[in-house]
Order: structure tokens, then C-alpha cells, then sequence
């Protein structure tokens, strides 16, 4: 038995425009495995993503360098074309921290978390994601940051690469 509901669409937002997002591919396999309709809101031209059996819709995805309100009326149009509310899946920093700042907007029409407003932008800076693991007890990698390029050298001789 899955642990998803299946009758729930997932919509996958990504407005980096790596097209070779690996991560955005697994994300669509291992949902679509499942059953669950996948969405996909991200530039594809050339990505696999394109190519997988499992993605229910591609939709275009907001101009490069648009704003909350450019990503938020592309959201509601994808969800217009869902016409049930999804679960709204960023993919990367950037989607994360615009989807926690529309999350008003975009609720109903998506299933959003609640969280703190701030959490998406302080989790995308590693460091302070560092800190949030910290606190919450969490177990998290050494986490560095240097305010030189001799103490960047001195981290990755100590740490090894890749650092």
C-alpha cells in the first residue's frame, strides 16, 4: 500500500533552468511510479523530464527572472487546467522560497505546508540551514564558511574534496 494518495495531482515547479535538474527527473519517476498525476511547471526543452512516460502535463513554465506575481498567475493557470487542488512540489530554492511567499494566494488551489514564512529563504542559505538543523536537533554535515580564500583553502584541505 502507497503512502501517497493517489488522487492527489502533484505539480513540480522549478524555475531554475538547468535543464539536466536530476533531481526534478526522480521526482516525476518516483511519483508517477506510484500512480500519482505529475505536473510539471519547469523549462524542459532539452531534459529528459520531456521525455518520461510519467508526466501527466507539461505546463510553460514563468519567464526567466519573473516575479512572485508573474509565478503566482502561471500557478493559477496550471491549476485552472487541473481543476482540483495538488500538492505544489518546488524543486529548487527559488520555487521554494516563491512558493512560501504566495502561499496565501495560492491556498486552495494547492496544498502548501504551513511553515514559518521565512524558513524556505533561511534553509536555501546553507549555513543558516546549518542552524536550523542544529536547533532542531537534526544531524547535518560540517558546515563552514570562511571569510577568506586562505581559510576556504584551509577548509578543503582539512574536509577533503569535493568540499
Amino acid at each position: 500500500m502507497s503512502l501517497l494518495d493517489i488522487r492527489v495531482p502533484a505539480v513540480l515547479l522549478r524555475i531554475d533552468r538547468n535543464p539536466f535538474h536530476h533531481g526534478t527527473l526522480g521526482a516525476v519517476r518516483s511519483l508517477g511510479r506510484a500512480g500519482v498525476d505529475v505536473h510539471v511547471v519547469a523549462d524542459s526543452a532539452g531534459s529528459p523530464v520531456r521525455k518520461s512516460r510519467f508526466v501527466r502535463q507539461l505546463h510553460p513554465p514563468p519567464a526567466p527572472g519573473a516575479s512572485h506575481a508573474e509565478i503566482a498567475a502561471v500557478l493559477r493557470r496550471v491549476a485552472a487546467r487541473i481543476a482540483r487542488p495538488a500538492v505544489l512540489i518546488p524543486m529548487d530554492d527559488a520555487s521554494a522560497i516563491a512558493a512560501g511567499r504566495l502561499r496565501e494566494e495560492l491556498t486552495p488551489a494547492y496544498l502548501l505546508p504551513q511553515q514559518p514564512g521565512t524558513l524556505p529563504e533561511r534553509v536555501a542559505d546553507k549555513a543558516e540551514l546549518a542552524e536550523v538543523c542544529a536547533a532542531a536537533g537534526i544531524p547535518h554535515p560540517l558546515t563552514l564558511v570562511p571569510d577568506s580564500a586562505e581559510q576556504a583553502a584551509s577548509a578543503a584541505r582539512r574536509l577533503g574534496l569535493p568540499v
